[in-house]
């Protein structure tokens, strides 16, 4: 849910593995190209599998410049599908 402001935190939260459900991961993209075309190869993982479950594991977007995110498992399916990647560029608050 946006709007997101520089130094706010996301918190990412999805399902461990189990025998009914997807394994999920999240990768942060280097570039608007890796993350139009899904491509993982210079991609770093931020969450592990297991790292979603629970109270989930929190990203601080710590500079002013936009942030790729996709699920990176199976070669990435979700991203090349559409269904799991969003892009953010954080605002800059100019108020205290």
């Amino acid at each position: 849910n946006g709007p997101c402001y520089l130094n706010d935190t996301l918190v990412f939260k999805y399902a461990p593995p189990n025998e009914s459900t997807f394994p999920h991961s999240v990768y942060l993209l280097p570039d608007f190209w890796s993350f139009q075309n899904c491509d993982l190869k210079r991609a770093r993982k931020i969450g592990e599998v297991t790292s979603g479950g629970g109270q989930g594991f929190e990203f601080v977007l710590k500079r002013w410049q936009p942030y790729y995110f996709a699920c990176g498992e199976h070669k990435g399916i979700h991203c090349k599908d559409g269904l799991m990647k969003f892009a953010v560029w954080p605002l800059i608050r100019w108020y205290h």
